[in-house]
């Protein structure tokens, strides 16, 4: 929506100079036919085009003045990254030692921003931290839906226990099981 909203101001300062370069199928008509009132077809589409820019930012005043505290995340090492990082003193300090570290510039260069954060974790943890908690908001969710698609499958017509827990627990972990450690613990089954 931003960059439409940016495409409007653009489109708009052509069209105010009577220009219809930004409309290619105008402009050639215009071209072909040698249209006299460019000016008014010019002045017509200037007067739609502000009508639809004032109404798109009035619906969606949050584009315009979009929250850049936090993009240190995507690229800590931007000219002046500090000025709007929206960090305490102690963490924009941090986040200049970062920045000028041509070290971790170089592996950043080279790795995923997530896989970034998690490395200079040890050296940054409350920078990390931040930028972890940014980069994957939706954790809980992902789990919450594993589980359901999970109980879904376990809670059948056919298999219809109340208690779903153990099994729950076993198809939603990563953890496998020892099954040499389980099985020595149950006695097998004595003969009579």
């Amino acid at each position: 929506m931003c960059a439409f909203i940016k495409k409007l101001e653009f489109w708009l300062k052509k069209v105010q100079r009577n220009s219809a370069s930004v409309f290619p199928t105008l402009d050639k008509f215009a071209d072909d036919s040698e249209i006299d009132n460019l000016n008014t077809i010019c002045d017509c589409i200037r007067e739609h085009l502000t009508k639809l820019l004032d109404e798109l930012v009035s619906y969606f005043p949050s584009i315009m003045n979009q929250d850049r505290t936090q993009d240190w995340i995507q690229n800590p090492f931007v000219e002046d990254v500090t000025s709007s990082s929206g960090l305490s003193d102690k963490l924009t300090e941090n986040l200049i030692e970062l920045a000028c570290d041509r070290a971790l510039e170089l592996k950043f260069q080279n790795v995923t921003v997530s896989q970034f954060w998690l490395e200079v974790k040890g050296e940054y943890k409350e920078l990390s931290e931040i930028a972890m908690s940014a980069l994957l908001p939706f954790g809980s969710t992902y789990l919450c839906e594993v589980s359901f698609s999970a109980m879904s499958l376990i809670k059948t017509k056919h298999r219809n226990r109340l208690s779903v827990q153990n099994d729950l627990i076993i198809a939603v972990s990563d953890i496998e099981p020892r099954f040499d450690n389980i099985l020595a613990k149950k006695q097998p089954q004595v003969s009579h």
